[in-house]
């Protein structure tokens, strides 16, 4: 990429430039922050699983530099050239395969850095100055302090900065949404289908007696009183008034069923796809711990995984993936078009009238997932949840399907935006780094940026 712009050593504009400690950190349940390269993605930090070392582990780690607020964090290796930014308020230390990088701020602006980091014209260089270690490829530290930065005048690095941050602003704001929706969702399916919150409070109301394992939830809900928010008539009416007890959940609302998830659900359907055909593409990678927005999508030739269509959810059936959450919803999908992904995806598909919120709900369910996590097998680091695990897990389900296809219209208009706002953030991430070349190199100007932006947003 040629440049407009005068270029410096990076080490030219920053005030220091530190190695991690090359030692494995002290890992303990709680306490400081230890930054891991798997959090940094996309210019991004994810602490959604953060690992953590207690004072003295901290201390040891930061000898060299306690990491700040605005400071940069670069990958060194598995995966390299990955970057970002100390947010406020975060004490951390680093791990291992990191370099902290602290700009000064007189000369470069740390924002404008962190995207100059994300471009291909410095992704280049961190490919071509790839080092070789004892086991894995590395950047080496005097490779990494004569990178080649484009430096146009601080006032405009904060401009072009002001720009791509404020569309990963309106991204960051998308996930921030899909997180309380998914949130809802999650909340409503246990009141429903776990808790019997609505069953509780019509006991309640008609006076009939509590089971005692249900006891301290229908105080919990007595004591809410005007708080409780009760469902619309014509919904609450449809639940019962008593619980009975069965074998195989305990004690469940009048007139449930429970039933073996396998029989509610299609696990691993039949899907058809020819060997050869080019197909969307979605490897492990790109299933989120949180959320349930797949992130990255390929074509490819089909030669094998697992196949699904539109409304599949996507659970991560290996060891350490299952237990860090990752859990997806296919919609990303043309009507009657069917894509593929890791042998190591197991597909839950509806049935009937359990539809894709359900099914996305009770996959992030921490009962279920406890349940699936006790029943894998395998050796030690491979361990895996087989299709048999679903046969012992059971659901309670209503008498009628009412409540079932209520639940799925009410999760659908949730799921329906979260779809819309992962579409939406997948264009301003696209319009991002369409931008972010151009205006790191001046071949584009602010004022036309701001324009194109203010076309999408």
């Amino acid at each position: 990429m040629g440049s407009n712009w005068p270029e410096y050593r990076l080490d030219q504009l920053t005030k220091l430039i530190v190695d991690c400690p090359h030692s494995t950190p002290k890992w303990t349940d709680s306490g400081v922050v230890v930054l891991r390269n798997q959090y940094i993605r996309n210019g991004r930090l994810d602490l959604s699983a953060p690992s953590y070392t207690n004072e003295e582990g901290y201390q040891s780690r930061v000898k060299r530099a306690v990491p700040k607020p605005g400071d940069i964090v670069l990958t060194r290796e598995a995966p390299m050239g990955e970057v970002c930014e100390i947010p406020e308020g975060l004490r951390c230390c680093l791990g291992q395969r990191m370099v902290l990088i602290r700009a000064d701020e007189t000369i470069v602006d740390p924002k404008y850095l962190l995207f100059v980091f994300q471009g291909p014209y410095l992704q280049h260089q961190v490919g071509w100055n790839e080092g070789t270690g004892t086991t894995v490829s590395n950047i080496r530290i005097p490779n990494i302090k004569a990178f080649r930065i484009p430096l146009p005048p601080l006032s405009e690095q904060q401009r072009i900065a002001g720009i791509l941050g404020g569309i990963d602003a309106k991204i960051a704001l998308n996930r921030q949404i899909n997180t309380t929706l998914e949130s809802m969702a999650q909340a409503l399916f246990k009141s429903w289908f776990v808790d019997f919150d609505t069953v509780i409070d019509n006991a309640l109301a008609a006076g009939n007696p509590i089971p005692e394992p249900l006891q301290a939830r229908a105080q919990a809900r007595a004591a809410l009183g005007d708080q409780r928010q009760p469902l619309p008539e014509s919904i609450r009416n449809q639940f019962p008034d008593r619980f009975v007890f069965t074998e195989a959940l305990g004690w469940v609302p009048e007139g449930w069923e429970p039933r073996p998830l396998s029989e509610l659900i299609n696990i691993n359907p039949r899907t058809p796809l020819k060997k050869g055909q080019v197909a969307k593409y979605v490897d492990m990678k790109a299933l989120p711990t949180g959320g349930y927005s797949v992130s990255e999508l390929a074509e490819k030739e089909y030669s094998g995984g697992a196949k699904f269509i539109n409304g599949d959810t996507l659970l991560a059936r290996i060891t350490p993936c299952l237990e860090n959450g990752k859990t997806g919803v296919v919609d990303f999908l043309a009507n009657e078009e069917t894509g593929f992904g890791s042998t190591e995806f197991i597909v839950l598909r509806p049935k009937g009238a359990v539809g894709t919120p359900f099914i996305a709900a009770l996959a992030r369910n921490d009962i279920f997932r406890r349940h699936c996590v006790t029943n894998m097998v395998g050796s030690s680091g491979r361990q895996r949840v087989q299709n048999a695990c679903f046969d012992s897990y059971f659901v309670a389900t209503p008498n009628n399907e009412y409540l079932l296809e209520k639940f799925n219209d009410i999760g659908q208009n949730w799921f329906s935006r979260m779809k819309a706002l992962s579409d939406e953030s997948r264009a301003l991430a696209s319009l991002r780094d369409t931008l972010l070349p151009k205006l790191l190199s001046g071949e584009l100007r602010v004022p036309e940026a701001e324009r194109q932006v203010a076309e999408v947003l």
